[in-house]
């Protein structure tokens, strides 16, 4: 059953404030499937956020510097006006938010670069490779995540990203799919 986006951006907030990586992930499964079912931008967005803060909460040393922790703060606040934004229906709003803490996030990234690209272009490409993965085409997951189709492309072949998927989905489960998004 899918979360709602309020839900999502609760259970997102619970699992930063207790630094739990593994519940971080599996919100961003979730993420992903409703993304890859829906097309919707809020959800992309929240996929976006739980990849990044999965990475986060996985490094201790981001928790122990004191503009980190303001930086926490901060996003946790966010969170709950992003959660505030998906009760009351407001969608527009509630991708403003969202994009504060995509932005909070990036502020965070810059204090201590340790990535070859900025955390935030690896989880776009990361997500976009997923979605592609999963059978959304090439051209749909490239815009959905804002990136290039041969970057796109590069990246799903070299990490195997379609032999890495656990679950394929059958007919049957496709079809049902569409019932869904259609009914």
């Amino acid at each position: 059953m899918p979360l709602s986006l309020a839900e999502t951006s609760y259970l997102i907030a619970d699992a930063l404030r207790n630094h739990d990586v593994r519940a971080m992930r599996r919100i961003n499964d979730r993420c992903i499937e409703e993304t890859a079912i829906k097309f919707g931008t809020n959800t992309y967005l929240f996929a976006l956020i739980t990849y990044i803060l999965s990475k986060i909460i996985s490094k201790p040393r981001y928790f122990t510097q004191e503009k980190s922790k303001a930086s926490v703060a901060k996003i946790l606040a966010d969170l709950k006006l992003c959660e505030t934004h998906a009760k009351s229906a407001n969608y527009s709003s509630l991708e403003k938010c969202q994009n504060k803490v995509i932005a909070e996030i990036e502020k965070m990234d810059e204090k201590d670069r340790r990535f070859v690209k900025g955390i935030l272009q690896k989880g776009r490409i990361k997500i976009a490779a997923t979605l592609y993965a999963q059978g959304i085409s090439l051209g749909n997951a490239a815009e959905i995540a804002g990136i290039d189709k041969r970057e796109l492309l590069l990246y799903a072949g070299q990490t195997m990203m379609f032999d890495r998927l656990k679950e394929k989905k059958g007919i049957e489960e496709r079809m049902k799919d569409l019932r869904e998004i259609f009914s």
